[in-house]
């Protein structure tokens, strides 16, 4: 199979300038994985944002930290609600094929925040 690699920092950025919202942004460089085909990596991080841009009004914050043994890309969304709706059911077998996996913490009425981890080996 065609490996294709994929620099994380690029991908957020062009995802960035593409959609209309706010945010911070700190994005280590370097977080490049090996990949068959970058596009459902792409989607499910538009799908993340799009789901976290409609539970707020504020800039979101957008992190991307290079570590010894994995990438992790957080997103974290202050919000008001006590409860969020459903994520799709979807996206950990797509990450999946990423060595990818995501947890969801939400604290009611304060934040919402989506840790995806790379795992690098």
């Amino acid at each position: 199979m065609l490996q294709n690699s994929i620099d994380l920092k690029k991908t957020l950025l062009l995802i960035y300038d593409q959609k209309d919202i706010e945010a911070n942004l700190n994005l280590d460089e370097g977080c490049v994985l090996q990949c068959e085909d970058p596009k459902p990596l792409v989607k499910v991080i538009n799908y993340f944002l799009n789901y976290l841009n409609q539970l707020t009004d504020m800039p979101m914050e957008i992190g991307l930290e290079l570590r010894s043994e994995s990438f992790v890309l957080s997103l974290l969304a202050y919000v008001t609600s006590e409860t969020l709706p459903p994520l799709s059911d979807k996206l950990a077998a797509t990450l999946q094929e990423y060595h990818a996996e995501y947890n969801v913490q939400h604290t009611p009425g304060k934040y919402v925040q989506i840790k995806i981890s790379f795992s690098r080996s």
